[in-house]
């Protein structure tokens, strides 16, 4: 028996079809509509529970099928137990370029949206959300005058005759007891302590080498 126009046609986007359903498991369902009978003939990885022979819902579309354009701009409409897919249609022409069949793509996107829900649920905070240790510890320069203070008395070392090997000592200890959280802490020790901002970066990375 001679394979039909249409048959010849919907074969030859087989291999396409199911690849982008595999691909998308479990998500993705692919259903090929014969558009001269006007019904399902073929349903891969079937999530929207129609069957093979029923009428397409071909209204839904709102186009004339003379005007059907190569491929539909994706839409969304519901599944029968009120999950959301997102969904778009591609046109299969003859020779002639005559729409003959279509290949609805079907995608349940139900649990992205929930991910993007509890994402968001997750991410929101009620008003301005300040540095806790900024709102909650001690100022930036109190803090740091402190620390200075005690490693100066410990080492009996005076602050204007630092060498640069004490300055990285002081500096890195000032990184460990988290002064640097603050925002302008860098250029504040720099200032204090008569050193250059790179300087005070290079001290810090230099922790742990």
């Amino acid at each position: 028996m001679r394979k039909s126009e249409f048959s010849m046609v919907w074969k030859q986007y087989e291999p396409l079809i199911q690849a982008i359903v595999e691909l998308f498991h479990p998500f993705v369902e692919a259903a090929v509509h014969d558009l001269k009978q006007g019904k399902v003939v073929a349903i891969y990885h079937n999530i929207s529970q129609r069957k093979v022979g029923e009428p397409s819902p071909l209204k839904e579309l709102k186009v004339e099928i003379e005007n059907f354009p190569d491929f539909f701009s994706p839409y969304y409409k519901q599944n029968w137990d009120g999950r959301p897919l997102k969904c778009t249609s591609i046109t299969m022409r003859n020779k002639k370029g005559i729409p003959i069949g279509l290949i609805c793509i079907n995608a349940d996107v139900s649990v992205f949206q929930d991910s993007c829900r509890f994402l968001e649920s997750f991410l929101q905070i009620k008003g301005k959300a300040d540095n806790p240790i900024e709102i909650f510890g001690s100022e930036c320069e109190s803090q740091s005058e402190n620390i200075i203070q005690q490693f100066l008395e410990e080492k009996h070392l005076s602050l204007d005759r630092l060498s640069r090997d004490q300055k990285k000592e002081l500096v890195q200890r000032l990184y460990r007891k988290g002064v640097f959280n603050f925002k302008n802490a860098a250029p504040f020790i720099a200032k204090k302590i008569r050193s250059s901002r790179a300087s005070i970066y290079n001290y810090i990375k230099q922790i742990g080498e």
